[in-house]
């Protein structure tokens, strides 16, 4: 009997403090997504994702709070009075912002955010069409609870490279570097269903305009060097009309230089690699007739990435960087002499893109 109440009671201290962490958590409201949109006298409306998690249920629900105030932080206290949680910001994942909030500028609200210890500077940054409001307050059937909708929906895109990853600190960063535009991208309401709609190109902190998802791929193999992915291209042309890759891996140069009369030119070089995953055309690409659609490919992929740098030269937004090239090709001193606001529309630039297929996939092998 002895040994039954020594082993009991250690037993119940244990079952004690489970009941005690299990009721601090429900006292806790995590943040895991804040979306911010325009509203009038200079406020905008914040609305607040805290999953919740019944001791009965599994699934659970996510509670919306939502408010307009003068600032993000004003907001989060007014809201603190709406529910019965504490609110706390140390998961919040995810920053959703209007555009028409973004038209206006970003730099006050991320002013806020940025001052909050308890905020991850790796929250992503993500551009809605329509309210944002609207993205997190709804359910999608068939899909999972909206917050992880869309949280899952997002890391996918991000892993795939689809869409390249903003975070809290890398658009703040490129907001303060002169050499570079911030860019974030941007989803909306599809039927019952969400989908990446494009780019988000911004000049500073105001947002400017969009690229479309048929331009996605170019602005990537721009922006950055590509570890895999997946893209289709339609050539319309009898031999090739239409071919789809995947694991595409790329690797992109960027040199500037002057000519005689003081031009600048930006000579980008990118090497892409791609595997076959469909193909509709006469070419027989288990033959040397591959040369033929690498060539075609090449071409296409130069014609169309100096097409979107021609777009983003028009609406004067440098997203790929080419200032910081040319601020470390002219040194300093003359960078700081150098408007490069005004001098970037007029910069001549080379897109030389040379695709190699990987292989064929397995009907070929």
């Amino acid at each position: 009997m002895f040994k039954m109440r020594r082993l009991f009671l250690p037993s119940l201290l244990f079952l004690s403090g489970c009941s005690s962490d299990q009721n601090i958590l429900e006292k806790i409201g995590y943040i895991q997504s804040a979306a911010y949109d325009w509203a009038p006298d200079n406020k905008m409306k914040v609305t607040l994702s805290i999953p919740v998690i019944e001791r009965e249920s599994r699934d659970g629900y996510d509670e919306i709070l939502t408010i307009t105030a003068s600032s993000s932080k004003a907001a989060k206290n007014l809201l603190s009075r709406k529910t019965s949680r504490a609110l706390v910001s140390g998961q919040l994942r995810n920053l959703l912002y209007g555009i028409e909030l973004a038209k206006t500028g970003l730099r006050r609200n991320m002013d806020s955010i940025l001052r909050d210890p308890s905020i991850s500077k790796r929250s992503n940054i993500i551009l809605t069409e329509g309210e944002a409001h609207d993205i997190i307050n709804r359910d999608y059937t068939g899909h999972p609870k909206t917050e992880q909708y869309v949280d899952k929906l997002l890391q996918k895109e991000f892993q795939l490279q689809n869409t390249p990853r903003i975070l809290l600190h890398q658009f703040v960063r490129d907001y303060f570097d002169e050499g570079i535009d911030p860019i974030a991208t941007v989803i909306r309401i599809a039927g019952n269903d969400l989908e990446v709609s494009g780019i988000a190109l911004f000049k500073e902190d105001v947002y400017v305009t969009k690229l479309p998802t048929k331009d996605m791929i170019f602005f990537n193999l721009l922006y950055q060097n590509q570890k895999q992915g997946e893209f289709s291209f339609t050539l319309n042309d009898e031999e090739t009309k239409s071919i789809m890759f995947n694991a595409i891996s790329s690797k992109r140069k960027i040199k500037i230089r002057r000519d005689e009369e003081g031009v600048l030119h930006a000579d980008i070089r990118m090497v892409v690699h791609g595997s076959v995953l469909e193909y509709i055309g006469k070419l027989n690409l288990s033959t040397d007739d591959s040369a033929k659609v690498e060539k075609k490919m090449s071409a296409y992929i130069s014609e169309h990435s100096e097409r979107v740098l021609s777009f983003m030269q028009k609406h004067s937004v440098d997203s790929i960087g080419l200032g910081r090239y040319v601020r470390n090709e002219l040194g300093y001193a003359e960078w700081e002499k150098l408007d490069w606001a005004e001098a970037y529309p007029s910069v001549q630039v080379h897109v030389n893109a040379e695709f190699h297929i990987k292989n064929f996939g397995n009907f070929f092998d």
